[in-house]
């Protein structure tokens, strides 16, 4: 395969799209290497040796991940059409387990119920300007990761909230924080009221994500 030109060649799940030039490969021996898109919508670099034979890589590794999680998830029978609909795995399995995390059994749940709630969440404006919102800051990689989306209940569990997809919303990590134990209703009365305002709302992270 040397000096072969691979550009729009599938191997896999992956498309070749251009060769990586040689001043910019970081490994020791300056071998070949290809900037690939995966059927999932990522791009990876993959060396030319590992586009074909026995160790071909086939994706970018959504694959693997997908793989993983069909072997460690708390619901059963899930089909790969399914898996294989969302092209943002990674968004996926955010959503999955901010919602295990919120949740945490979540083993009551049928196929159906599951498949419902994480379709929800996807395709939902809220989630997806937090989840950019997000993805554009610096992370620190803790609970305290203050853009990070988290799951709220609108109705606090201690006020008689329920688990049910019509109770559930995703604010930032520091807005639930601050909302406490407090209602949607009743939070943003308190804001109103005391003119509190912080650019992890949502209100001003929706302004932001319309630009």
């Amino acid at each position: 395969m040397q000096g072969i030109d691979l550009t729009g060649q599938r191997f896999g799940k992956l498309v070749v799209l251009k060769l990586v030039p040689k001043e910019e490969r970081t490994w020791p021996n300056k071998e070949r290497a290809w900037v690939c898109k995966c059927d999932c919508g990522n791009e990876v670099i993959v060396r030319q040796r590992n586009l074909r034979g026995a160790r071909m890589t086939q994706s970018c590794g959504c694959i693997r991940k997908k793989a993983a999680f069909k072997a460690t998830n708390m619901i059963k029978d899930l089909e790969d059409d399914f898996l294989d609909s969302f092209q943002d795995f990674e968004k996926f399995l955010f959503i999955h387990r901010t919602f295990r995390t919120a949740i945490g059994d979540i083993s009551y749940l049928n196929k159906e119920e599951y498949k419902k709630i994480i379709n929800h969440f996807y395709y939902q404006k809220q989630f997806n300007d937090l989840y950019q919102f997000w993805l554009q800051e610096e992370k620190t990689n803790t609970f305290y990761d203050l853009a990070k989306p988290s799951i709220d209940h609108i109705i606090p569990k201690s006020k008689g909230g329920s688990n049910d997809i019509s109770n559930l919303q995703y604010l930032t990590v520091f807005e639930n924080l601050a909302k406490r134990d407090m209602t949607m209703e009743e939070w943003e009365s308190f804001k109103k009221k005391t003119n509190t305002t912080s650019n992890y709302f949502y209100e001003s992270i929706k302004e932001v994500m319309k630009k």
